[in-house]
């Protein structure tokens, strides 16, 4: 038994349009499922991009801290060095002015205080 032709093909277009609007359907669900998957990824990639922010500004911070430091370490530096040039003038004058024979009694005397003072320490 077979259906006149126009039948035929409206049943045939009938299925057709069906199927399509069941693609569709099915296809508008996939994407649906796909942004909405997307979206947790991206909130996921959000929140991991906060806490990278929020290390660096801790980085920043103990940089900040570590070259004021650094800053002050120098000054120190600075300071002690200049400390340490005017006593080795003041040492060059003294031993000029002391000549060879004032150096060898500074040195014997710089001597018997260590002895004496060793002697202290460890025999008391």
């Amino acid at each position: 038994m077979r259906l006149p032709d126009s039948q035929q093909a409206d049943i045939s277009n009938h299925y057709s349009a069906e199927d399509n609007d069941d693609f569709i359907e099915s296809e508008s669900d996939r994407q649906m499922l796909l942004i909405k998957q997307q979206d947790e990824e991206l909130d996921e990639l959000s929140a991991s991009v906060q806490r990278i922010g929020g290390v660096g500004l801790t980085i920043h911070e103990e940089l900040l801290a570590q070259e004021k430091i650094l800053d002050e370490l120098g000054t120190e530096m600075d300071s002690t060095k200049n400390r340490l040039d005017f006593i080795q003038k003041k040492m060059a004058i003294v031993m000029k002015k002391a000549g060879a024979k004032g150096q060898i009694m500074i040195i014997i005397f710089l001597l018997m205080l260590f002895i004496i003072l060793f002697i202290l320490v460890f025999f008391t």
